[in-house]
């Protein structure tokens, strides 16, 4: 340990020599010469102790180390924490190691009455006092993220703050979900919570500290002392009747210590809960195929889906993290999910042909789906302050049967589908930092899937075409590809001007097989991407400026194997990326991005010989050959925060120009369609603007949230192997609001208002459609333990033919009794039906009925049993 510290301190010595930067490192520790992980670290001129130049977190070991510029003579250091008492010492402006020991025992303050803040920040974190925005009736994180002021929770799941989803999630500073948070935010009791920290410009890997910014923002949960170190399992009984008899259980195991985390579920239930949800990644990890080939069934309806879902689903996740000596840590994450979903409804479909008509197809569904899905992953980390490797192996599967019956003017239509999907997923990255500007980074991923699926449907809609009075299609879609990257972490430094070298190599196999009477593709396609990107960034306190610019050599080749033909194009693209950001001050920062890139086209729009694609559609594309597109876009964005009066706000401002070499569009012909390609020298342009504001407020916990936004586009489109052009105009404004204006009463508001248009050129502006929903919701809470709530769902569509509006209504009442709270719920009270609705896209126009859910009666016992 006397080595590290001479050897770091000989270090900064260099620094300050060179740059007239003090660098300054130490530990943070107890009396008793413990260390203590997570305490923020700050320091200030001693002329102005309020002032902060610079901030950390200590990591696991109690360290901590950075770099500040000042020209006080002493500097004052700050450690501080929820758990501890502030520690404050006086150093020189030298650099050196200082350590820091602090009181983690609870100060006893006499006749003194002390109250939180709801917000405070330390340097780049931002912490929300959980209790300061817990209501009695708030049953998961979720509940309470969403009252937070500039932290939003989409129907999803996924968290962003200030506009911008999140990278990370952590709790107690260890990534136990691995990007599958979802399940974290939906069943952990917020009443053991302690605070949500954001932290802001968070680079997780901790040798690129100070060399790579970061603009995603992370999310650390810090829980409170008395719920680390004890097993948790709560479970959930349910029972009650809409048509049918209802079931909901649930049950769920925590255990969160320092050095191992363990969070594990079981759900199931028939009343309309999406337990999908959860189970989505929010990492970059994306699957690289989906189904050329789909059953048609009812789509979903813009309101919220517990109302439509008739389900059956059962689900088990297990998520396991520990850590690893001082710096690793080893994961374990594993999901199951069985579904059945029915659905019924009545849409009526009108494409706008060139002549101004309209073709219009009436469809009557009814349909049944079966999906399993399970994922595993294994994750090995040990992130040290010099060197970071992670090792990661994912797979996943699913597998959907689904049969439909189908009313199509005087056809009376089946249809059955299968898919399995396969999914192998490797990813290595590794960061080696030797000195404070030098080092090496490498990062490479493969990723193998086969994806075989098949669609029955009789009759033959295409008798011309096909003989046979029942078709089936069979495809096999299957990908390799692997991303790979080798580079320095500085080739050189001057001053604030850096170069990042890196060597790329990217390549992707994917192959084609479907089988159709008549008409077979069996199909291959190469991709390669290789080349240099030099990384040219110039900071400073107030500026990083980022020019990339990758040099690569392209080559994709295309091999029809039933014709013998292969095809293929090479080039070399440069395609450079600029990243500007601004920092005003500790309040507002400006960021300007721009880039140009070339996209290649897909398998999936390849294909010469037939495939049936749904029931009514058959799909060949005509252009021979490969072909590329240009993509240009720019964007302004602003951001401002206060901390102190809980103010956040964004402003987005994008345009972006994209021009295909192929356009791909359909032929309509009654109820049949065939999708259809042509060559273009057309482009599209689309520009969209978006102010995000959040307040929060002290005064009976209120929080106002408010956005709106707006697109303008104009794009080709193909119809009828006739090129058109179509501009269209959308506004939209979101609002919410929560408060708590007395101790019983809990009211929160959400409201939507959306309203589009689009024109054909040459012919009149189609009308507005306008729509708009509101949520609004009550909770009372009464004496002895009792509490009431109500919530209506109210939706507006100008379009819909007859009533306008729809209304739906739920009531729930709850009484809690040591470890138990029995709630009874009854939802859809008015009894309602069907849901109405419409929508345009581009120059389509939908009108459909959808069946909801009936009146139903809930009877929930909720229960710790550890």
């Amino acid at each position: 340990m006397c080595c590290r510290y001479f050897i770091l301190f000989l270090f900064c010595a260099c620094l300050r020599y060179a740059y007239g930067e003090t660098a300054i490192a130490g530990c943070v520790i107890d009396h008793t010469g413990q260390p203590m992980d997570f305490v923020s670290v700050a320091v200030s001129p001693a002329s102005s102790p309020k002032t902060f130049l610079s901030s950390t977190l200590t990591d696991a070991n109690g360290h901590y180390r950075f770099t500040t510029t000042c020209d006080s003579d002493s500097l004052i250091l700050t450690a501080s924490g929820l758990e501890i008492a502030p520690a404050i010492i006086r150093i020189p402006n030298k650099p050196g190691i200082y350590d820091i020991v602090a009181d983690n025992k609870a100060i006893e303050l006499k006749e003194v009455v002390v109250k939180s803040k709801k917000i405070y920040s330390q340097g780049d974190t931002i912490n929300y006092n959980v209790a300061s925005f817990l209501s009695q009736n708030d049953q998961a994180l979720a509940d309470v993220l969403k009252k937070m002021p500039g932290i939003t929770v989409a129907e999803s799941g996924q968290v962003s703050y200030q506009g911008k989803p999140i990278k990370n999630f952590y709790i107690e500073g260890l990534d136990l979900m691995k990007g599958h948070y979802g399940i974290a935010t939906n069943n952990i009791d917020p009443n053991n919570i302690a605070t949500v920290q954001v932290l802001e410009n968070h680079q997780d890997i901790k040798a690129l500290k100070g060399l790579r910014p970061e603009e995603q923002a992370s999310i650390n949960i810090r829980l409170k002392e008395g719920v680390k170190g004890v097993f948790n399992l709560i479970a959930t009984l349910g029972g009650g009747y809409g048509d049918d008899m209802l079931w909901n259980n649930s049950a769920i195991a925590t255990y969160f210590k320092r050095n191992s985390q363990f969070l594990a579920t079981y759900k199931g239930n028939n009343t309309g809960e999406d337990l999908s949800q959860e189970l989505y990644s929010f990492d970059n990890d994306y699957s690289r195929t989906s189904n050329i080939t789909n059953m048609s069934i009812p789509s979903a309806p813009g309101i919220d889906k517990r109302f439509y879902y008739y389900n059956r689903s059962h689900s088990a996740t297990f998520n396991n993290v520990y850590r690893v000596g001082d710096s690793g840590e080893f994961g374990i994450n594993a999901a199951y999910l069985n579904d059945r979903d029915s659905r019924r409804s009545y849409s009526s479909t009108a494409n706008r042909l060139p002549d101004g008509s309209q073709n219009i197809v009436d469809e009557l569904m009814d349909g049944l789906s079966k999906t399993n899905k399970a994922y595993g992953d294994l994750t090995y980390l040990n992130n040290g302050d010099t060197r970071y490797l992670k090792e990661q192996l994912k797979f996943d599967w699913f597998s959907t049967d689904a049969d439909s019956r189908i009313m199509a003017g005087a056809d009376n239509i089946s249809q059955a589908t299968k898919t399995e999907s396969f999914r192998l997923f490797n990813k290595f990255h590794m960061t080696n930092r030797s000195s404070e500007y030098r080092g090496y980074e490498i990062y490479s991923t493969i990723n193998l899937e086969k994806r075989p699926h098949s669609l029955s449907v009789s009759p033959n809609l295409f008798p011309d075409l096909i003989l046979g009075d029942a078709l089936r299609q069979s495809v096999d879609y299957r990908d390799l590809s692997t991303e790979n990257r080798i580079g320095l972490l500085s080739a050189f430094r001057i001053g604030n001007v850096t170069l990042h070298p890196t060597f790329f190599l990217n390549y992707t196999r994917n192959s084609l097989t479907s089988e159709l009477p008549d008409f077979n593709n069996d199909l291959c396609l190469d991709n390669l991407n290789t080349g240099v990107k030099a990384e040219i960034a110039w900071r400073n306190r107030k500026f990083d400026i980022s020019l990339h610019l990758p040099i690569g050599y392209k080559f994709f080749k295309l091999d029809n194997r039933l014709s013998d033909i292969a095809t293929d194009k090479n080039r070399v693209r440069v395609e450079p990326q600029l990243d500007l950001s601004y920092k005003i001050n500790s309040s507002h920062n400006l960021s300007v991005k721009s880039s140009l890139n070339y996209s290649t086209p897909s398998i999936q729009n390849l294909y010469s010989n037939n495939i049936l694609t749904s029931y009514r559609q058959l799909s060949a594309y005509d252009v021979v050959g490969l072909f590329e597109g240009l993509n240009l876009y720019n964007t302004l964005s602003y951001n401002f925060k206060n901390v102190l009066a809980m103010s956040f706000a964004r402003v987005d401002l994008s345009w972006g120009r994209q021009q295909p070499d192929v356009l791909y569009g359909a032929y309509y012909d009654g109820l049949v369609e065939h999708v259809i390609s042509q060559r273009t020298n057309e482009t599209s342009d689309m520009f969209s603007a978006a102010i995000r504001g959040s307040q929060g407020f002290d005064w009976r916990r209120l929080k106002i949230g408010l956005s709106a936004t707006y697109s303008h586009y104009d794009s080709p489109l193909l119809v009828q192997n006739s090129i058109l052009r179509y501009s269209g105009d959308s506004f939209g404004l979101n609002g919410d609001i929560s408060l708590t204006p007395f101790k019983w009463l809990s009211v929160s508001y959400e409201g939507k208002y959306y309203q589009s248009a689009s024109r054909q050129n040459g012919f009149d502006r189609m009308p507005w459609i306008r729509t708009l929903t509101n949520s609004a919701s009550l909770d009372f809470t009464l004496p002895w333990g009792i509490s009431i709530g109500a919530s209506l769902y109210h939706y507006y569509n100008n379009f819909n033919d007859g009533d306008k509006s729809f209304i739906l209504l739920n009531a729930e009442a709850s009484y809690a009794i040591r470890r138990f709270t029995f709630t009874l719920t009854c939802d859809n009270l008015l009894n309602r039906k069907d849901y109405v609705y419409s929508n345009r896209t581009a120059l389509t126009e939908t009108n459909s009925i959808y069946n909801i859910r009936p009146r139903s009666v809930l009877l929930k016992v909720r229960f710790r049993i550890l």
